[in-house]
């Protein structure tokens, strides 16, 4: 075949060489025959290499891992849209405008992004929006019987959580005349403390609101979401979305069905249904198993409190009450087995501060608290729950309780007659 085009000599010679007389009929080393023209090797030698050679291996080793980087981050996004897609939870919130229900994986989901996007598609303002962590995941809207509810739960919420979900309702103008605001035993851990990153989203709408409160945000060091980042890179997270996508018996979507086999349920209100394989894992042993292990984790590992949390969240009660929110603060209790296996460590000296905490907020500006980290002052069994943590609608509804009965008592107080 004849030759034609550019002809390279990637002879690795060293300078001696180079330098050469050529060979009769073939150019000087160092250059390309080309009719006409001739190419230095020296150019190719800024890429690396004596020679030119290693330095080309290594742009094309950066531009496949490259390539290798972007095809993995977004497999990540198609493959679990709904974690770490920007519009991977559009369907579901379309689908809650629609008065349907939306099918789900499982609950490891960019929750703060949803509540972003069916807050804006209300058409309407919730009387009462509880505001608070998983625990209150199973808080349907009609356990509360004195007042329409929204269940804005989020996974894992931290004091940055409490601006940036009030933010939302702000901003969206859906601000409601009653919130209900849940204070988790970790809620004000200082951030350098922790150890879980779902709060990374909500991130933009904190710093909104602190610029509503004149606080200063946190620290970009601490707040750019490098755990999502890490994640999305991830090719054993790519393994499992895949190998989840490719073998469930359904796939996410929309539905008027309320239980499904292997998809938990996000309903409309905000709160959740667990699929049926989910239940069924849900046993006493695996519950008292895991309710033991987080009280020996926890146990002499006690509440931090970060006194910058306590400071924004004295202001965001003040700025909601000049908005004319009426809040309601609630402690969610713990698995009795939990509780009970805490005992005789510091963990209850921590837990002892929080509670001081927020009754002296309370105090400051006469709101009122409602459940208890206590089980036994509630009513709730650890067969009410499936974890240390997580309680089903028989104990929430006796937290939701208390709150009607406040209502009724206020509406007592109003009465024609009553002082």
């Amino acid at each position: 075949m004849a030759e034609t085009g550019v002809q390279i000599d990637w002879s690795a010679k060293g300078t001696a060489n180079s330098a050469a007389p050529a060979a009769p009929g073939r150019p000087a080393a160092g250059y390309a025959s080309a009719p006409g023209r001739a190419i230095k090797l020296k150019k190719f030698r800024a890429l690396g290499g004596a020679a030119g050679l290693p330095g080309l291996y290594a742009l094309a080793t950066l531009l496949l891992a490259g390539a290798g980087v972007t095809a993995v981050w977004k497999a990540n996004v198609r493959f679990a849209p709904e974690m770490y897609g920007q519009a991977g939870l559009m369907p579901a919130a379309e689908a809650f405008a629609a008065g349907q229900n939306y099918g789900v994986f499982d609950l490891n989901l960019n929750i703060r992004r949803l509540r972003e996007l069916h807050v804006k598609s209300f058409t309407a303002t919730p009387e009462v929006v509880l505001v608070g962590a998983s625990q209150w995941q199973e808080a349907h809207a009609g356990l509360m019987k004195s007042r329409q509810m929204y269940n804005g739960h989020i996974h894992r919420d931290y004091w940055e959580d409490l601006l940036g979900v009030a933010e939302i309702y702000v901003r969206n103008k859906r601000l409601p005349k009653q919130m209900i605001i849940a204070i988790r035993d970790k809620q004000f851990t200082p951030i350098e403390l922790r150890k879980d990153f779902l709060w990374e989203p909500g991130i933009a709408n904190y710093e909104a609101m602190a610029g509503r409160l004149g606080i200063e945000p946190q620290s970009k060091w601490w707040t750019l979401p490098y755990q999502r980042v890490k994640e999305r890179l991830s090719l054993g997270m790519l393994f499992n979305n895949v190998t989840r996508w490719f073998n469930a018996g359904e796939r996410p979507h929309a539905s008027n069905e309320r239980h499904f086999e292997g998809l938990d349920t996000l309903l409309p209100d905000g709160s959740i249904l667990w699929s049926a394989q989910h239940m069924a894992v849900f046993t006493p042993e695996r519950t008292r198993r895991e309710a033991m292990a987080f009280a020996e984790l926890n146990r002499n590992n006690p509440p931090v409190i970060d006194p910058k949390g306590v400071a924004a969240f004295d202001k965001l009660l003040t700025f909601l009450k000049d908005q004319g929110t009426e809040v309601t603060l609630v402690h969610p209790p713990f698995n009795p087995i939990y509780y009970a296996h805490v005992q005789g460590g510091t963990y209850m000296a921590g837990l002892d501060r929080m509670r001081q905490t927020v009754k002296q907020l309370a105090a400051k500006h006469g709101l009122n608290i409602i459940g208890e980290f206590d089980p036994a002052k509630v009513g709730c069994t650890a067969d009410m729950y499936i974890d240390a943590e997580h309680s089903n609608p028989t104990c929430v509804v006796k937290v939701m309780k208390q709150f009607d009965d406040l209502n009724a008592a206020a509406g007592a107080s109003k009465a024609p007659g009553k002082l």
